[in-house]
């Protein structure tokens, strides 16, 4: 017997793809005189409740680096915290100056305390299961 063993994070990486150009379309789409987009968003949103719903189910065999940037390419905005203590949270609320490019900010986090895990990967499975 012949054991198939599936990528799911090249199936993740052709799902991004795919909604990136649903991005661009529907960007391209935009008519100043209306102020709107003229294609409407539901494949977008589609794929990305699908993207994010492989990263959920398959969370820990995907690399960390990968999932993250994944949340980022969703409009997730997740900030990995330590306490000094040996304690990691991931957190996507907080508040942070704005910038346009790269530049000195201040930014502030409400860690509450059942979010501190006591490792990275807890802490992105806790992020994960709370969204």
């Amino acid at each position: 017997m012949i054991e198939v063993t599936f990528n799911y994070q090249e199936q993740i990486q052709d799902l991004s793809k795919r909604r990136d150009g649903f991005l661009q379309i529907r960007e391209d789409s935009w008519n100043p005189k209306t102020n709107k987009y003229e294609v409407d968003d539901k494949e977008i949103d589609e794929l990305g409740d699908q993207i994010f719903s492989l990263l959920k189910t398959h969370k820990d065999n995907l690399p960390l680096e990968f999932i993250i940037e994944q949340l980022t390419k969703l409009g997730h905005a997740p900030n990995l915290l330590y306490d000094d203590n040996g304690h990691f949270a991931l957190i996507g609320d907080g508040y942070q100056s704005i910038a346009d490019e790269i530049s000195d900010i201040e930014m502030q986090f409400i860690v509450e305390k059942e979010h501190w895990k006591n490792s990275i990967r807890e802490a992105l499975n806790d992020y994960l299961d709370s969204e």
